[in-house]
């Protein structure tokens, strides 16, 4: 196991690498004039010009700048932005509200999704089947990008169930109707990915193995067909709770939810290069330990996974 968390560990620190160069390299080499940027419709005389390259490092190679933000970010400095508020703070605003929408949205999942898998598997071929295949087909079809606007104008302002967008510390009644939009996505293929592996768990067999020494149905489930069913579901909610994590860009910003999403969605818009890469950083490093959690998951799931 140790040699296994030492191997993944390196590789973690090459994957990062290699992802922020390329985003750093993408942001800086392609991303416009960051110094316009900051002055938006403003011109900027040559003085001012110089004075913003020599204050953002600008003036300086292209790998020395990226080493010089690895070097910050190592002792905890992830910058400034172009309007000079320190990165840090505004992560620390931002990732609270993003964890309780993520939250939500892998409740959501879970108890929609995963359960209506189970039930879906077990009754291969029933109305209750077949109905939530229509469902999933359905969800699965319609973007983000229609689906949040399209729920904030029924639940907000036809039926006014919530409120139309969250506050500046949104609370918790506030994310219900982002995470539930945030979720359904993540239901709708959960319920598939459950269902398929259900089905095929009740066909193994070790299944009719356990009928055949006169084993309770409830239990054959609760013990083999389930335990053998969420390595594949575990794997997928890992992965997704990355993705929840990295916040939704859309769903918050339809919401004006603000968090992680929201943040990197304004940064793009207002091409503050720094912040774009401090977000994208920090959530390059959520998704990697989130797959290294669902890795050590597996052994815990499945006796004959072993690490070495």
């Amino acid at each position: 196991m140790f040699r296994y968390l030492v191997r993944r560990f390196l590789q973690m620190i090459m994957v990062f690498i290699a992802t922020t160069l390329i985003v750093y390299s993408l942001m800086y080499l392609t991303g416009g004039d960051p110094i316009q940027a900051l002055a938006g419709e403003k011109p900027v005389t040559d003085l001012q010009r110089a004075q913003l390259t020599v204050k953002y490092g600008l003036d300086q190679p292209f790998l020395v700048r990226y080493w010089n933000y690895l070097t910050d970010l190592l002792h905890g400095d992830f910058g400034t932005t172009l309007t000079g508020r320190p990165i840090k703070d505004i992560l620390l605003d931002a990732w609270p509200v993003t964890m309780q929408l993520a939250l939500i949205a892998i409740l959501v999942t879970i108890i929609f999704g995963v359960t209506a898998g189970v039930i879906a598997g077990i009754r291969r071929g029933s109305i209750f089947d077949n109905a939530t295949l229509v469902l999933t087909l359905i969800v699965i079809g319609i973007p983000s990008v229609v689906l949040a606007p399209l729920a904030q104008y029924l639940f907000t302002i036809q039926w006014k169930l919530f409120p139309t967008t969250a506050s500046g510390s949104p609370t918790w009644y506030e994310l219900v109707l982002p995470g539930v939009v945030l979720g359904s996505l993540s239901v709708a293929t959960a319920m598939r990915l459950t269902r398929a592996s259900v089905s095929e768990n009740l066909r193994a067999d070790f299944v009719r193995t356990a009928r055949s020494k006169g084993m309770p149905g409830r239990r054959v489930i609760g013990i083999h067909v389930l335990r053998n069913s969420l390595i594949p579901i575990v794997t997928f909610l890992g992965v997704e709770l990355g993705s929840l994590m990295a916040g939704a860009i859309v769903t918050e910003s339809v919401f004006n939810v603000p968090g992680v999403g929201f943040q990197l969605s304004r940064a793009l818009k207002t091409e503050d290069t720094p912040l774009v890469i401090g977000i994208v950083s920090v959530l390059v490093i959520v998704f990697l330990v989130a797959n290294l959690i669902v890795d050590l998951l597996y052994a815990v799931l499945d006796p004959r996974i072993r690490y070495e």
